[in-house]
């Protein structure tokens, strides 16, 4: 494998440390550089250090600082662990619903004259986000993280009951599309299920990601989970009803109110939802994961679409104005489905002058 300069460079300042010995070196290094850099707090050999240390593990880390956020995120690690197996241990049965459609082949639309339409109106209403604008979307982020759980927390729960775990059985539900995972809890859930070794850098990695993805569980889990009416003592959670690990959330300012939207057939209370098809203003496309308009599936439940929809009901309704500026911000750029019907939108109501602020390139 091909392996650049910089990422040789950056392997080799990394720091390792198996030992008392090495700690306090690194301590007295870094303090060297920059006296003011460590609380007592942080460089005071405790027992939580003592006992990282005195394992038989080389932890790897960008610096000192780095190294201390890996021992602390370890024990918040183990202690969310510990709380959310508190919060299961009455469970001896866990069944897991999750829909999953088979996937089919489709063919490729003549969708030419869409594309042009797309990138023409691309050219003039679409830049990147700031720093201060990317704020609303990340703010709306954090709203769903303390009230909703996402798909990839119900599957790190999977995963951690599952873990070592040879009491589990599967079955498909071919009418109704659903697979269930019935799994049997142990008493003693161990928190090694991460598949990556401790002390390593992808370790740490593994922690940043599934410390939120505890805490989400802890909070959320009881708004996803209910009790089998025949036994107490299991449990039923449908995946399916968690929001989308990959939704695209979007906000869009009118008329001095605010317009929120996440994609997905899943709705949050308050956000704009998709109309019924039938009652639906705006025609979108097919769009793969890619970004290819004419392929995929049809977005009907992108955020962009439902936000145009509603504010287009709302003008129709004569409860709100039909001019002025319109500014979308979304955390991904639009998909070429939803320029369109940003453009839709701009034909019926040619005095709304819509901007639109992405953070992420789609695709």
């Amino acid at each position: 494998m091909h392996v650049s300069i910089l990422e040789r460079n950056i392997k080799k300042k990394r720091i390792k440390i198996q030992n008392v010995y090495d700690f306090r070196e690194v301590v007295k290094c870094e303090k060297n550089k920059k006296s003011n850099l460590l609380t007592k707090k942080d460089i005071d050999l405790d027992e939580k250090i003592l006992k990282y240390l005195n394992d038989d593990i080389t932890y790897k880390a960008k610096n000192l600082d780095d190294l201390l956020d890996y021992f602390r995120k370890i024990d918040t690690f183990e202690d969310n662990h510990k709380k959310l197996c508190g919060l299961i241990s009455h469970i001896k049965i866990l069944n897991i619903d999750r829909v999953e459609y088979d996937r089919k082949a489709c063919v490729q639309e003549d969708v030419d004259e869409i594309i042009d339409i797309v990138e023409n109106i691309k050219s003039y209403i679409s830049s990147r986000a700031s720093e201060d604008e990317k704020l609303r979307i990340q703010n709306i982020e954090k709203e769903l993280d303390k009230e909703y759980l996402y798909a990839k927390d119900i599957e790190l729960l999977k995963k951690m009951i599952s873990f070592e775990n040879k009491e589990i059985d599967q079955e498909y539900d071919s009418c109704e599309k659903v697979n269930t995972v019935s799994i049997n809890i142990k008493d003693n859930i161990s928190s090694t299920y991460i598949p990556v070794e401790t002390g390593s850098i992808e370790y740490h990695y593994h922690l940043d990601n599934n410390i939120p993805r505890l805490k989400r569980l802890i909070k959320n889990l009881h708004k996803y989970i209910v009790e089998e009416d025949y036994d107490k003592s299991i449990y039923r959670i449908n995946q399916s009803e968690a929001l989308n690990d990959s939704i695209n959330i979007a906000v869009a300012v009118y008329d001095n109110k605010e317009y929120k939207a996440i994609s997905g057939s899943n709705e949050v209370l308050d956000y704009c939802a998709s109309p019924h098809i039938d009652k639906a203003r705006f025609e979108s496309n097919k769009v793969n994961k890619r970004g290819k308009l004419g392929i995929g599936y049809n977005r009907v439940n992108d955020s962009e679409k439902k936000i145009f929809e509603r504010i287009h009901k709302l003008i129709e309704e004569k409860k709100i104005k039909d001019n002025g500026e319109l500014v979308l911000y979304s955390k991904w750029e639009p998909c070429p489905s939803c320029y369109y019907v940003i453009h839709q939108f701009c034909e019926i109501h040619p005095n709304v002058d819509v901007k639109v602020k992405y953070i992420n390139t789609y695709g």
